[in-house]
This record gives structure tokens, sequence and C-alpha cells, in this order.
């Protein structure tokens, strides 16, 4: 090896070991004061926080105010039996009580408010990759382990080398003892970094990068909920609520729904591996779109999932002209009939045009419920999906021109007799959502195999 090879050599590993003990002296330094370091899981929160980075957090004061669009280090409050860490971004106040958090790259926000006291730290200083060999062996990654073991032993041993010169022996007894000095300095200060916590940056939904996939697992993911916000809706409802007449809205508009007569919160949650809650109607139960009136709606979707075993019948879920408890003006809803069947079109007009499915679905079990109308003229062509699943297509009776708000639950629908009566629907409801468009089939069935 020629003598400007070791000096390149000697360089490198110079600042390869001072990049790296700087960065574990940056990491750990603070913990003299009293702050926590926390190794970073998972990749919600790229790019501008990454798997490995620490994150140096100052421990928050009991009467000190959270602050939105600060990230924070808080007990998870979707898994009060298997307690861990989040670091995610505080993005508003939650309608119902607590805090509604997020991660940078998640599609949509958490489902869960984190109360006031689930907050431990407030992040003060990000130390990027330092963490990493805490996570490879936290995540039994051995390759990645052992490879960066053998560049920082490959480098300590570059160091110790002299190149060959006259005299000498004091560089070399100096340059030993840098080598010792930095080699010692790197195992002190990672196992320090290595024995500081750990906190998880990966909530609800999928994260964008995906690059980053590898690092959530699928019982953290939450991909109905970003399959859901892909497609833009009007408002999105997951319905997680402890109690209370709001319904905070997942999608981008904030319109926070209204709440009214509901028989029962944090009923079980409809989608299997995406954690959340469902409410109960009742007979009387309502949710009402927030915000101002849409006016004269003709091309949408409705889509929500439904619960029950009631032989009433009832209104699933439609457009009326008031948010209160009764409308002048009501059209483009579903509705169950007596026997199960689900109808979509049956609403007070000159010619009535109906769908109906041809199966009865008040069988206890979850349904998925799609409503897709596109504007025909005075009419709509509509489709009605369950589970993901065409089943009735057709012709629909033309819809009013007025404004208001879309309502799931009690209100208006039509007799047999063509009058005018009010019903509810006696089940449980979760995860409603309208969009200003038709979806196509491939979205629908994308959203239920998301479930």
């Amino acid at each position: 090896m020629t003598t400007w090879t070791v000096v390149v050599a000697q360089v490198a590993a110079r600042a390869y070991l001072s990049f790296l003990v700087t960065l574990a002296v940056v990491a750990v330094a603070p913990a003299v004061a009293g702050w926590q370091e926390f190794v970073v899981d998972s990749a919600s929160m790229t790019p501008g926080i990454e798997v490995g980075d620490v994150v140096v957090a100052r421990a928050m004061d009991p009467d000190e105010q959270v602050e939105p669009g600060r990230v924070f280090v808080f007990a998870d409050p979707a898994r009060p039996e298997a307690p861990r860490l989040l670091v995610h971004r505080v993005v508003e106040r939650a309608p119902s009580g607590g805090w509604v958090t997020k991660g940078d790259a998640n599609a949509a926000p958490d489902v869960e408010p984190v109360p006031r006291e689930s907050f431990r730290a407030r992040a003060r200083i990000l130390v990027p990759l330092v963490g990493l060999p805490s996570y490879w062996w936290r995540a039994g990654d051995a390759v990645a382990l052992v490879a960066w073991a053998g560049l920082t032993f490959a480098a300590v041993v570059v160091l110790l080398a002299v190149p060959i010169a006259p005299g000498g022996r004091r560089r070399r007894t100096t340059r030993r003892a840098l080598g010792v000095l930095a080699g010692a300095g790197v195992v002190v200060l990672l196992v320090a970094v290595a024995a500081s916590a750990s906190a998880f940056a990966g909530f609800t939904a999928t994260t964008r990068n995906p690059g980053s996939s590898w690092a959530m697992s699928a019982s953290t993911q939450q991909r109905y909920n970003a399959a859901v916000v892909d497609d833009n809706p009007y408002v999105y409802y997951l319905l997680d609520e402890t109690g209370g007449g709001a319904a905070a809205d997942a999608s981008d508009h904030g319109r926070v729904g209204i709440l009214s007569d509901i028989a029962g919160y944090r009923a079980p949650g409809a989608l299997p591996n995406n954690f959340g809650y469902a409410l109960s109607l009742g007979a009387g139960g309502r949710i009402v779109s927030g915000g101002w009136s849409l006016s004269d709606p003709t091309t949408y979707t409705l889509e929500l999932w439904f619960r029950t075993t009631s032989r009433a019948g009832g209104k699933l879920i439609g457009f009326e002209s008031g948010q209160g408890d009764w409308s002048v003006l009501h059209d483009r809803h579903v509705t169950m009939r007596t026997d199960g069947r689900l109808v979509y079109g049956d609403w007070n007009a000159v010619q009535v045009r109906t769908i109906t499915s041809p199966t009865a679905y008040n069988d206890g079990r979850w349904h998925h419920l799609a409503l897709t109308a596109v504007a025909s003229g005075n009419q709509q062509l509509s489709t009605m999906y369950v589970d993901g699943v065409p089943v009735v297509a057709g012709t629909t009776t033309r819809t009013g021109a007025y404004s208001g708000w879309w309502r799931v639950g009690h209100g208006k629908v039509r007799t047999p007799l063509g009058l005018t009566t009010e019903a509810g629907f006696d089940g449980a409801v979760d995860q409603v959502a309208v969009y200003r468009a038709a979806l196509s089939a491939v979205r629908v069935q994308a959203h239920y195999a998301a479930r």
C-alpha cells in the first residue's frame, strides 16, 4: 500500500470516527440536563425523521401547553394494554377532547385523540443516523449490524496504522492513543444510545414513501384510512369518539360532523385489520355533516359500514335540507327495507325509479356499502356495491335542486303510500365517507380489500 493510499485511508477513517463520535455526543450529552433520547423505530415521520434517528426530548411540565405543529413523545392511547411511546406531530385540538396527532408521511391522522396526561416530552433536537445500531439490534437485523461493526472496526484499525517514515515513534504512540480513545468513545457512546428509549413513529395510515413501508408492521397500518383519504372524500368520519356531539372529520376539509341522540359510543369497529370503533345509532341517532350547506349534488359516492339485526328497516344515509330533527326536503338516500334488503331512489318524486339489492343484510354481520350516482339528464345512473361487489345498478329517481347536508341515521323517508315519515337505523355504523365523484369499481374494491 502506497504512502498516499494510507494517508487517504487515515483521513477517511478520522472523518468517519469524528462524525460518529460527534453525533453520539450530541445525542447523549443532553441527558446530563435531564433530557431523554428516543431511537425512532419506524418511518411515518419521514422525510423529517427517519428510522434510526435519535429524538432528544425534554420532559413536559404538568401545566405546559401542547402546541399544534410541534413534535411530541406520548404514550399510545390506542394500546393501553401494551404501552409504547409514539413520536408524532400534533395537528389540532380534537372536538371530543384531547389532541389529534399525525405522522408527517401518513395520509390520515391517528385514529385516537391523545389526552393531555399521555404526553411525555417535547422534541427539541434531532440527531440523524446515530441510533441505527440500536434499531438494527432491536429489529434483529444481524447483517446490517455486523456490516456497521466491521466498518467501524476497520476505521479504528486504519487510524492505528502508521505510514512508513523515518523516526515516528512519538507519532506512532500518539496515533495509537487516538485510535484506542476513538474506539472506546464510539463503543461507550453508542451503548448509551442503545440503552435509550425506543419510540415508534408509525400509528395509523401507511406511509406515502414506498421505500419505508418495510418498517411498519401490518398490525399498525391503517390501510383502509389511507385508501379513503387517497380518494379525497368530501367528509370522512371515523366515529372513534368517546362521547359528545361532534365527529372529527378525517378528510382534509375540516367539516366536523354533528352527533345527536347516539345510543352508544365505542362499539367494536367494523374493520378487522384497522384499529377503531363504531357508533350504535339506536332508533333515533343521527350523524349530520358539518360546514356550509352543499348545493344540489348530482354526482357522488356514499360509503359506510353497517351492522344490524333489526327487522324494522330504516335510513342508512341520505341528503336533507336541515341539520336538525327534521327537514323540509330530503332525497338521495339508501334505506333498508323490513326484509333487510337495501333500496336507493325511493323518495318523493313524480316518477320513482329505484334499485334494490337482491340479498338481505340484517344478518348481524358488518357490511361495506358504497353507492355511486352519476347525473344522467334529469335522473341518475346508480350502482350499489356491497362488500366490494356491485349487486345492482340502474336508472334512479331524479334529485331535487336544493342545498343541504349529508345525514346518516334518523331522518325523513318515503312511505309505501308516497307520504313522508321519519325513520332511524337501529344498528351500528362505522367509517362514513362521502365523495363528490363516482368511485370506480376498482377503487370500491380497493377500499373493501383494505379492511
